[in-house]
């Protein structure tokens, strides 16, 4: 299985010299990896002409020659397709509102810019649908489907492009804009041929896995709608229903509130399309050459896990899942907070998947010797392998490795891991604590504060982590969580049917702490208004008007830089409620600015703000250490896995500190000194096993731990 791979960017001049090529493996190889991924990136060749192949088979008898695995990472499926099938064109529609005014229309378009892959500006083909709308205090009342009515269409461009036309009657426009793109339409049934012309250039070869870097059948762009012809009928024949008919629900309220359910059965389309592609090609690639044992990357791309992700097809994390070799993620050395809970997914994305193996594709712009010390050392105590990103030049998503100072400790750091996961084996958390990741609650808004969810989720298991409290991240499928002492549900504002009865159910169990955090649940995935039911379980009932929510004035973490979509801050919603009629056992635990924000029923709490980013969730926070396992002092980050021989500890002092500890556990003292990574293995309350860096001492019960005890692996700190 491959443990330490690390991506090989081939450019046009590497292609073109072989002993280029030969020489990056070798080096490759000297530093400790044990596969290549390799990627044609700022290059004139690849894998479908000539001098491509011959660079591909160079790497591959290289990487044998040196006992690598190689990797082939599949380049974007069906571009080269549109080439035979220019049928198969994604479109692109672009919302524009506007107005008619003695019966004429003049609306300027939209200037779409492509998302990657392609430099071809998606280019206006004419309108999708046009609805004259009536509004009442903000909801669409009516919405009346005009496009067939639109008389003298005209498109002037200059150094703009204006529309206008005519008709009959006055009143406001909701006007949807089709464009046609360089990218293929990914529910295509020609996609498959796409797919089979890509492995065909890999005949001949042997490889050990595949990978598809970033890949997902969605827009990627916030506010563009897919319309190809395959894609709306694909959604016609899933749902039972034209999506341009309803196309305005994408964003807007209507009377009959249907905009959740149309907004999650098209992201969740486009995360099964994402998710067939994926299937396809792992078929076909092990018809062709046997079962990888390597398949990525992560889906959690876009700003490293959350939000963006909805748009860009890829946010079922845990579904797309099923079609890799383990729990994959992409995060930054830039920010500890992205670092942390993205590799807290991983390894619950891992725990979901066949092999039980957890990656993070982590790296930076600039890294530094001191981030990659202190990441590399959580990687390898959380039991995650290193997708290392990148060898080769890779522009402005470094390091462009071996041009950077830190490629002279990546064979150190690959070494420590690969100390540790043989250390730590099999070993498993196994936390008193879930957090359900409702990724279809994001479907339900239809405005910017729908990034919140992404900012509470990372915050939240930041600082569990930094409590060592740990916590497994579950899907909504998940139906064994009464095996969980405690319960947090984020953002359940729309939620599967099933999920809503197993979340009602468990709120109903003994012994169990329900924590639900967010926007008030307002329906199902089904279309099932479920308002009622959530004030019963929670004894709460959110204020009137606009679901009851206002900003939200106290004190609040934000980082933009974390979100990438936009340099404004994002004003943050909570949602006062009253106690709701009937729940007289309902008691307010919090009062902010006079108004009720979270309240407590039997062992039901309810937070109606985003209170992983708020000081109040000190509190929540104190009682949920009551499900840790090992008690610690601030500095230290660690993590308790479990075999069937005993317990495996594994801890690691923050950035730039050393790891002086003394703690209590299973009735036995440790004393760690001078440290800065360390495993323990204890059975029947007695210390069996140990591992550190070089320079650290270790006392069990007062006791020095020696050289048969104690494995001692080369310092990282430079």
């Amino acid at each position: 299985m491959t443990m330490a791979p690390i991506m090989l960017l081939i450019d046009t001049s590497m292609a073109a010299q072989p002993d280029s090529i030969r020489h990056a493996v070798a080096d490759i190889a000297g530093h400790g990896f044990d596969a290549i991924a390799l990627e044609f990136r700022n290059c004139s060749y690849s894998e479908f002409d000539e001098i491509g192949q011959r660079a591909m088979r160079t790497a591959e008898e290289e990487a044998r020659m040196h006992g690598l695995a190689f990797v082939q990472i599949i380049p974007w499926p069906g571009l080269r397709l549109l080439k035979h099938h220019p049928e198969a064109r994604q479109k692109w529609i672009s919302e524009h509102e506007g107005s008619i005014r003695n019966g004429k229309l003049e609306i300027r378009l939209n200037d779409l810019e492509s998302a990657g892959h392609t430099d071809i500006r998606p280019v206006y083909e004419g309108i999708a649908k046009a609805f004259l709308v009536k509004r009442e205090g903000g909801i669409i009342r009516e919405a009346k489907d005009i496009t067939a009515e639109l008389r003298d269409v005209r498109l002037v461009i200059t150094s703009r492009s204006d529309l206008s036309g005519r008709y009959g009657e006055d009143g406001d426009l909701l006007l949807y804009a089709s464009y046609s793109t360089d990218y293929p339409d990914f529910a295509s049934a020609a996609m498959a041929e796409s797919i089979d012309e890509t492995l065909a250039c890999y005949l001949g070869m042997k490889l050990d896995g595949f990978a598809i870097d970033e890949f997902g059948a969605g827009s990627k762009k916030e506010d563009v709608y897919l319309g190809g012809a395959a894609f709306l009928e694909a959604f016609r024949h899933r749902y039972g229903y034209e999506f341009l008919d309803r196309i305005y629900l994408m964003r807007h309220k209507s009377a009959d509130d249907r905009l959740g359910k149309l907004r999650f059965d098209y992201y969740n389309l486009t995360m099964e399309l994402t998710y067939r592609i994926q299937k396809e090609l792992k078929e076909r690639y092990e018809k062709q050459h046997g079962k990888a044992s390597f398949m990525g990357f992560h889906s959690t791309w876009w700003g490293e896990g959350n939000s963006g992700d909805l748009w860009a097809g890829n946010i079922d994390y845990f579904k797309l899942t099923d079609n890799l070799s383990g729990g994959f993620v992409d995060a930054q050395y830039d920010a500890e907070r992205t670092m942390l809970s993205m590799t807290m997914l991983a390894e619950s994305l891992a725990k979901y998947s066949d092999s039980g193996l957890a990656y993070n594709m982590c790296w930076d712009r600039e890294p530094t010797s001191g981030k990659m010390t202190y990441y590399h050392r959580l990687l390898a105590a959380r039991n995650v392998r290193w997708v290392a990103h990148a060898y080769g030049h890779s522009g402005p998503f470094g390091p462009g490795y071996p041009h950077h100072p830190t490629w002279a400790i990546t064979s150190r750091c690959v070494a420590m891991q690969k100390a540790m996961q043989r250390f730590v084996g099999k070993a498993v958390s196994r936390p008193r604590v879930a957090l359900m990741y409702a990724w279809e609650s994001v479907a339900y808004r239809n405005d910017s504060f729908m990034h919140y969810h992404r900012l509470s989720l990372k915050a939240l298991l930041h600082k569990l982590m930094l409590r060592h409290v740990e916590v497994d991240v579950v899907p909504a499928y998940e139906e064994q969580l009464s095996r969980y002492d405690a319960l947090i549900v984020l953002w359940p504002a729309m939620l599967p049917e099933a999920a809503w009865e197993r979340i009602r159910r468990y709120g109903e169990l003994t012994g169990k702490r329900l924590i639900v955090i967010g926007p008030p649940a307002v329906c199902t995935t089904e279309g099932r208004n479920i308002a009622a039911e959530f004030e019963e379980l929670t004894g709460t009932a959110v204020h009137e008007g606009d679901r009851g929510e206002i900003d939200y004035s106290g004190e609040y973490e934000y980082v933009a830089w974390d979100l990438w979509f936009t340099r404004d801050r994002i004003p943050m919603k909570c949602f006062p409620f009253s106690v709701a009629n009937g729940a007289g056992d309902t008691r307010v635990t919090i009062r902010h600015d006079d108004l009720a924000i979270a309240a407590r029923r039997a062992n039901v709490d309810y937070y109606s703000f985003e209170l992983p980013l708020t000081p109040y969730f000190e509190s929540l926070l104190h009682d949920l250490e009551e499900y840790k396992e090992l008690h610690l002092p601030p500095g230290v980050l660690a993590k308790t896995s479990y075999d069937d021989d005993g317990t495996v500890l594994t801890l690691l002092p923050r950035l730039g500190g050393e790891l002086n500890v003394s703690f209590h556990y299973a009735g036995i003292a440790f004393d760690i000194h001078g440290g800065g990574l360390i495993g323990l293995k204890i059975a029947n309350g007695r210390l069996t096993a140990a591992i550190g860096e070089e320079g650290s001492e270790l006392y069990a019960n007062g006791e020095r731990a020696d050289d048969s005890l104690f494995e001692k692996i080369a310092r990282l700190v430079p």
